[in-house]
């Protein structure tokens, strides 16, 4: 009987492993397919002139639970680049003290229109109906408008280009109502 209880369990264990290397197997096929999708849209962002590189720090400074991280990086890099003499030093100090830190409106502005060029979701993160989260969704929506009124045209060209054909036409007439000259 004790033969047969360790059989069980070896049988069970076995089947059990299976069970987890089918879920495995089918995240790995996933995240495959997924990398497969990647590579595309970089070769795609690298034919409109983006490298990886540029689209690899955005998504990491987007991502960073510490936003002051990618801040201390670029302070890191450009002494960096200073002491190399690549390029001139700055005033010293803060890194933005050349006038070119935005003020708190700025910021909420950035932040609002930058997430809906990005088609992010259309939270604030400020106190509801305050001026921070009315200003923040007013750009949110500019943000948003100008994707979508952009994003349509340039994809056209983009394909256009890739295909070698003429983007489609939009229906409106390019020269209006400018007369014709016949010789």
């Amino acid at each position: 009987m004790l033969v047969n209880d360790t059989a069980k369990a070896e049988r069970e264990r076995r089947t059990l492993f299976s069970y987890y290397h089918q879920q495995d197997r089918a995240i790995a096929a996933k995240i495959k397919a997924l990398n497969e999708e990647r590579k595309s849209v970089r070769q795609n962002a690298k034919a409109s002139g983006f490298a990886a590189q540029k689209l690899d720090h955005y998504l990491k400074s987007f991502q960073a639970e510490d936003q002051q991280k990618p801040v201390d990086r670029l302070r890191s890099d450009r002494q960096n680049l200073e002491w190399l003499g690549l390029i001139p030093e700055t005033s010293g100090g803060d890194l933005l003290a050349q006038g070119d830190r935005v003020d708190g409106e700025q910021l909420i502005r950035a932040k609002g229109f930058h997430a809906g060029l990005t088609c992010l979701d259309r939270v604030s993160g400020y106190d509801a109906g305050s001026v921070d989260d009315k200003l923040w969704l007013e750009s949110y929506d500019a943000g948003k408008a100008e994707y979508e009124a952009e994003i349509p045209d340039i994809l056209a060209r983009v394909q256009a280009a890739a295909t070698n054909e003429e983007p489609a036409a939009t229906g409106e007439d390019p020269f209006g109502d400018t007369p014709i000259p016949f010789d």
